[in-house]
């Protein structure tokens, strides 16, 4: 940069001067920041918009599906006794509920003790063992506590806290109150010691429960017993009825899950059998139209989604499928796969003839070529001449093999390889159409024949038919996890047996096979609930000898397992000594903890909780009924239906009057982004309003704008077919108030009649809950098409291209791109201001020096006068 003198010498305004010089420049530079600017707010305008258009669009997306609005509400006859909550797949009607017996959680009062504060030691209470080792057990999970002479009320009951109990020491009573977290038998606890200290210490705290005592002077629950019971004559006795209870633990388990496994399969098996009668009818049906249909169909429905990008031809009885492949022959057309059952490939060719929009296959002969690429992976036009197993030749050059990697590379002069030019040689694989293939006929595409079956069928069919397929599928690629595929009521043995059933007298003899051969109990129902209830008794049972749960969880004859054994020998000897000298409190009271029992239409359900979610509905237990029952009234929910379009259209009503106030916003004229010197000269209330004259008309009559929405439009004007009635918005009382009566930038909105919120249109019949009332599955039919055509329209609007990003209505990247071009733009002019800037500070500079010396030499010559 020149060294710039501002007119020291000369009296002259340099600055000024020299900013006036290169001011076209500058105006220039402006011109590109004032665009840049402008793109930026019209970026942010979009941004904003999309969010919004971005939100309906994920919100309408829900709307497309029935359960949107399967609304339902419910009442309970005695709120006193039950709250209840209706999900969507609730069943209307009213239902009958017996609440037999509340959930509770396990509960223990402690005797009285003698500790005075939460401070008194277990010493001050008369305790003087060494350490006192405890045990509380909580279902399937035992923590160990270790007490001793020193712990106080407070390290107690911290201690207990620890191990997932609730609990508290009342000074004023002197007792401990402890109780489980969670309600049920699975979450009920004891308290046991684990050595004699542990034991004592649980006497002087007024916590050792053995049950009520009897007038034998014994207790009736006496803690130690369950692992007392497993005591021998010696160790070695002791541990072999430990490994017997173990072996009998695991036969119990494993027949509980191999019957659960055979119950589930039954009840599974009788939606299945009744599905694949329809099923077999639908073919049937489809066969006495247009012989061969079903096999076509079954064909496809294997296919699934691979339908897509098939192809099927017809072969005699049955069908060839081609598979879309990502080889092209060496015309560039696609290939087709099939594969014969000999495990053999055949290629046939797509091709398209793009002026009569239609698609022609042939036949495809492979062929092998050896083929040579240069170092970009390009193929050379010339064949390279082979010299010998390790030279080609191409003109003048000569590339010699390099062991390691394979390739030629090209020798120079002195003999080394040069490595930056490199020949290839590997085997391609070329398809060319046979030169005898004429146009194979009879090819389909699997999805369009998929559809064209499908589309055959009245809506009722299709409806019974895509039921039917979901459960068969389901059922016949489920997996047996637990049971071999040779147990008579594994997955593949009752899907032959349902199938053979059929094959010899049709749907009755799978109606006889699933209800029983006139004998109720050889049904499938009947056997799965005989099924479930023996899985349940054995599960009991293996409870009873749940203290070898952890050990038979061990790899027998491993380390884990001699030291788990170990442990529960040393436990099992513990137990039998505190059998006889354990000391119980007799005034300790427990409430043990208690599963809820309901009844739901006279069916028992029991769980851990007082909450129930059954068939859609969530049952909150609040007080026994006895034997007297309380109704649950469950029916369509007419105002949350309503309330649900009416959402709908106010987010749509929000996001469409912006849209058209935006598109019909007042021009800003000559209106330009402001510079700082512009700035400077204005207030900033003026900078302000001129700056939002602008921001408001930056998207007036945007074609992109004005084709989304176009699209919005459209989907929402559109007609739905329902039973073969054609329905709009209007036929529900849904409409615009027209470009007359509507509010400026509003005449797109839509208002229901009848609706109390508008007053537009509040003094109208409300048609739409009417219809809502009287006929709700066309409604929600309506409004699931609806959706599905907004839900659409946006979306095709939102799809990714070179121009924008997926998601995004306007051509963000297009900006992005034009923005950095102005940045660059503006640099470069910043760059030419700068240089004439110091272009012109030179010249003044050398001016300036030069009337220096002028006056210097002027002086001196006065000098020799004077």
């Amino acid at each position: 940069m020149a060294i710039r003198l501002s007119g020291m010498t000369s009296g002259l305004d340099t600055d000024s001067i020299v900013k006036a010089m290169v001011s076209s420049y500058t105006t220039k530079k402006e011109k590109y920041q004032k665009a840049q600017t402008k793109l930026e707010w019209t970026q942010d305008a979009w941004k904003s918009l999309n969010t919004k258009v971005y939100s309906l669009y994920s919100n309408i997306s829900n709307l497309r599906f029935s359960t949107a609005y399967n609304l339902k509400k419910t009442s309970v006859s005695d709120t006193t006794k039950a709250t209840v909550k209706a999900g969507s797949g609730a069943p209307s009607g009213t239902q009958s509920l017996k609440i037999k017996q509340m959930a509770k959680a396990g509960y223990m009062t402690g005797a009285e003790i003698k500790a005075d504060s939460e401070k008194t030691t277990l010493a001050q209470l008369g305790y003087t063992g060494g350490d006192a080792k405890l045990e509380v057990k909580m279902g399937d999970e035992t923590k160990s506590i270790t007490l001793s002479a020193s712990s106080t009320m407070n390290d107690v009951v911290k201690e207990l806290r620890n191990a997932g109990l609730d609990a508290n020491y009342d000074s004023s009573y002197k007792r401990f109150y402890i109780s489980s977290k969670k309600t049920g038998v699975a979450n009920d606890f004891t308290i046991t010691g684990s050595n004699i200290d542990g034991a004592s210490a649980l006497y002087s705290l007024g916590i050792a429960y053995g049950g009520e005592k009897t007038t034998a002077g014994t207790y009736s629950s006496n803690p130690y017993d369950e692992y007392a019971a497993l005591h021998g004559t010696s160790d070695d006795d002791t541990k072999a009825k430990i490994e017997e209870a173990v072996t009998s633990y695991n036969n119990l388990t494993t027949n509980a899950a191999k019957m659960n496994a055979q119950s589930k399969n039954l009840m599974n098996a009788v939606n299945y059998g009744y599905s694949y009668a329809t099923l077999q009818g639908i073919y049937e049906k489809l066969d006495a139209n247009n012989a061969g249909d079903s096999d076509k169909l079954k064909l496809l429905e294997k296919l699934g989604s691979s339908r897509d990008g098939a192809l099927i031809s017809k072969n005699g009885d049955s069908y060839d499928t081609y598979t879309k492949t990502t080889l092209t022959d060496t015309n560039g057309n696609t290939l087709y796969k099939y594969i014969d059952s000999d495990n053999n490939s055949h290629y046939i060719a797509a091709v398209a003839d793009k002026d009569k929009d239609t698609t022609s296959y042939y036949d495809v002969t492979e062929s092998t070529r050896t083929a040579y690429t240069d170092a970009d992976g390009k193929e050379l036009e010339a064949v390279p001449t082979v010299v010998d197993d390790t030279t080609l030749k191409v003109g003048d050059k000569t590339y010699k093999k390099d062991e390691t990697d394979g390739k030629y590379y090209l020798q120079k002069e002195d003999g080394t390889a040069d490595k930056t030019d490199s020949i290839t040689v590997s085997q391609k694989t070329e398809y060319t159409i046979a030169a005898d293939a004429v146009n194979k006929t009879g090819i389909e595409s699997a999805s369009v024949a998929y559809d064209t079956i499908i589309k055959s069928m009245d809506e009722k069919t299709k409806s019974s038919y895509d039921e039917a397929l979901a459960s068969v599928q389901a059922f016949e690629n489920s997996k047996d996890e637990v049971l071999g595929s040779d147990d008579k009521y594994s997955v593949a043995s009752l899907t032959k047996a349902i199938q053979n059933a059929y094959a010899g007298n049709g749907k009755e003899a799978v109606e006889q096979l699933l209800a029983g051969n006139g004998n109720e109990t050889d049904g499938f129902v009947n056997k799965a609930n005989a099924l479930e209830e023996a899985a349940e008794a054995n599960t009991k049972k293996a409870a009873d000898s749940n203290i070898v749960k952890e050990l038979a969880s061990k790899q027998k004859d491993s380390s884990e397992y001699t030291q788990a054994l170990n442990d529960l020998l040393d436990r099992v000897n513990t137990a039998y000594t505190l059998q006889n000298k354990a000391l119980f409190n007799s005034q300790v009271k427990k409430v043990a903890g208690q599963d809820s029992e309901i009844e739901l239409n006279g069916v028992k359900y029991t769980g851990d909780s007082n909450s129930y979610s059954i068939n859609g509905l969530t049952i909150e237990a609040l007080a026994e009924t006895g034997d007297s029952a309380i109704s649950i009234t469950t029916s369509t929910d007419t105002q949350g239906v309503y309330d649900k379009v009416k959402d709908f259209l106010t987010e749509y009503n929000n996001i469409i009057n912006e849209m058209t106030k935006l598109y019909n916003a007042d021009s800003a004229g000559s209106y330009e982004p402001l510079t700082d010197d512009e700035k400077d000269q204005m207030s900033d209330k003026e900078i302000e309003k001129w700056e939002t004259k602008i921001k408001d008309s930056l998207l007036r009559r945007d074609s992109t704008l004005g084709s989304v929405m176009t699209a919005m439009q459209t989907a929402m004007m559109s007609s739905v077919e329902i039973g073969g009635k054609k329905y709009s918005l209007s036929s529900f009382g849904i409409s615009t108030l027209g470009f007359l009566n509507a509010a400026e930038n509003e005449q797109n909105a839509y208002h229901i009649d009848g609706d109390e919120d508008d007053a537009n249109t509040s003094g109208k019949t409300d048609k739409l809950m009417a219809a809502i009332n009287d006929d709700p599955d066309t409604v929600m039919q309506f409004m699931q098409q609806l959706s599905t055509n907004l839900y659409s329209a946006i979306g095709d609007k939102m799809k990714s291209t070179d121009l924008s990003s997926a998601f995004t209505i306007y051509n963000d990247k297009q900006m992005k791109t034009e923005y950095t071009n102005y940045t660059k733009t503006i640099k470069e002019w910043e760059k030419k201001i700068s240089d004439r800037e110091d272009y012109y500070y030179n010249k003044f500079t050398q001016m300036e020096s030069a009337m220096t010396k002028l006056n210097s030499t002027q002086s001196s010559i006065s000098s020799y006068f004077s």
